[in-house]
């Protein structure tokens, strides 16, 4: 196919690849649009063989071009193929991963027939699959919609390799990949999501991305390096400062992803950066964040432990954020709820509702007297363990009539895993009647006493039961829940 006809530029940024490189080459040759694409290799710095293996790909084809850009990082190279590209669609992937045969026709296609800006395909991560919030949005057919914020889940896809752009588009809103930073990819995916009139959906396969797990990627070490730290933020910056061109719609929908992605990094602050640095990423993030509704951050968190940060970011309670412990009180029961104890206003009820109160029983012994003995352990989500020794337990068997007084035995962190605190609770099987009983686990608060479901382990609910003194007890599964079982009651 002669030069005139290419019309889709392909984009390789490449450093240090050569355990990957070839196999990624092979794939795209073996694209079934091949021959309409300009292939351009971007050589980001290579001190090992990478730029022979790029060299002799580019002298095996006509259409491919070696270019070299030492300086700076992936997004530099992707901008300076992004500048030399002359056809009317741009796909940008990486060197290090697998592009199945047809990802290019499909593509290229399906931006042709739509008229879309912008279309995003269905990625595999390999060697461990990823469930992406936005794949539900994949059906059969190609789905085409005026913007992302009929598609909100979608704005969390900011990768760039999955998608192909119309390059009129990134062009004319002077979009372009960050330079001399990490998550370069949100600088270009997000704003073309966003700015967007026409976007379509192709459910089919059009990406591997390889997770290397040799710590040499990025997501390799996302939470350890606080260099990642500052530049999630500042590209998180960047994209907020988009909020004035923005429908009222692509606002709510920009503060997903926003919030979204950057709680894991917030949760982990502490542990990463002292005191004074925690402080400035604080108050960085107070103005980024502010204005935001508490159902907002709710909807866009994955659970209480991750919303506090943004709790403590709304009232100005650096010591929620730095050192919890010290601020949080106990768990409130509310209508069945429990909340995280925290004396601010109601603005922050959504934030403080406990997710979950995750409770397991571990063991069955005999105790004295012809008793026996429940061991467990528990954790409530978003309230730090050393806090756990301070809550009122009881055990209620279900059915039986029974609620039993149990010890909290407090935090314990006595194995890899381990976390939570540990309670036993006595049972007289004189007092049960032969039966089947459901645990649960009962928090006693200064609101309205709060009960979880215990859950128990294949191995426990396999061993024979305690005996020896007044009857037989057994833990058994019924759901992957713990069930109390009183057999041969002797009175």
């Amino acid at each position: 196919m002669s030069q005139a006809n290419r019309d889709v530029t392909v984009v390789v940024p490449f450093r240090d690849v050569q355990n990957y490189f070839a196999e990624f080459l092979e794939s795209v040759a073996a694209q079934t649009a091949f021959a309409r694409a300009h292939v351009i290799l971007v050589d980001n710095g290579s001190g090992d063989r990478s730029v022979a293996i790029a060299s002799e790909f580019a002298d095996r084809y006509a259409n491919v071009d070696l270019v070299s850009q030492p300086q700076g990082r992936a997004g530099d190279a992707r901008n300076m193929g992004m500048d030399m590209a002359s056809t009317p669609y741009i796909v940008f992937w990486d060197a290090d991963d697998i592009v199945p045969e047809r990802s290019l026709e499909v593509l290229r296609n399906t931006i042709v027939k739509t008229r879309a800006t912008i279309v995003v395909g269905r990625e595999k991560h390999v060697p461990k699959p990823v469930k992406a919030p936005w794949h539900k949005y994949f059906g059969k057919n190609v789905k085409t919609v005026g913007s992302v914020a009929d598609i909100p889940d979608l704005i969390h896809s900011a990768s760039c390799w999955n998608k192909i752009f119309d390059l009129d588009l990134l062009r004319s809103q002077g979009i372009r990949f960050g330079t001399g930073t990490a998550f370069e990819d949100a600088y270009v995916s997000l704003p073309a999501l966003l700015l967007s009139e026409r976007i379509a959906l192709v459910d089919a396969p059009v990406y591997e991305y390889r997770r290397r797990g040799d710590g040499t990627s990025v997501m390799d070490t996302i939470w350890d390096l606080p260099q990642n730290y500052a530049d999630q933020l500042m590209m998180l910056e960047y994209l907020a400062g988009m909020r004035q061109v923005l429908t009222p719609y692509q606002q709510e929908t920009l503060e997903r992803f926003l919030i979204r992605s950057m709680q894991g990094f917030l949760l982990r602050a502490p542990q990463v950066f002292g005191e004074a640095d925690c402080r400035k990423l604080f108050e960085r993030c107070r103005t980024l964040y502010w204005g935001i509704t508490s159902e907002q951050f709710a909807r866009s968190t994955h659970d209480t432990r991750h919303r506090l940060p943004y709790l403590a970011l709304h009232f100005a309670d650096f010591d929620l954020f730095y050192r919890p412990a010290s601020v949080l009180g106990s768990v409130f029961g509310r209508e069945g709820d429990l909340y995280v104890d925290y004396p601010g206003t109601s603005w922050g009820l959504p934030l403080t509702k406990v997710t979950s109160v995750p409770a397991r029983i571990e063991g069955l012994s005999a105790g004295e007297g012809g008793t026996a003995v429940l061991h467990g352990r528990f954790s409530v989500n978003g309230l730090p363990d050393e806090l756990l020794a301070k809550l009122e337990l009881q055990v209620w068997f279900e059915r039986s009539g029974k609620t039993l007084p149990a010890v909290n035995h407090g935090q314990a962190h006595d194995g890899p895993g381990q976390e939570g605190a540990v309670f036993s609770v006595a049972v007289d099987p004189r007092e049960f009647p032969a039966g089947s009983f459901p645990v649960r686990l009962v928090l006693c608060t200064r609101g309205r006493d709060v009960s979880r479901p215990c859950a128990v382990s294949p191995a426990l609910a396999q061993q024979p039961p305690v005996n020896g003194f007044h009857g037989f007890a057994r833990i058994t599964a019924d759901g992957g829940n713990a069930q109390l079982v009183i057999e041969s009651v002797q009175h």
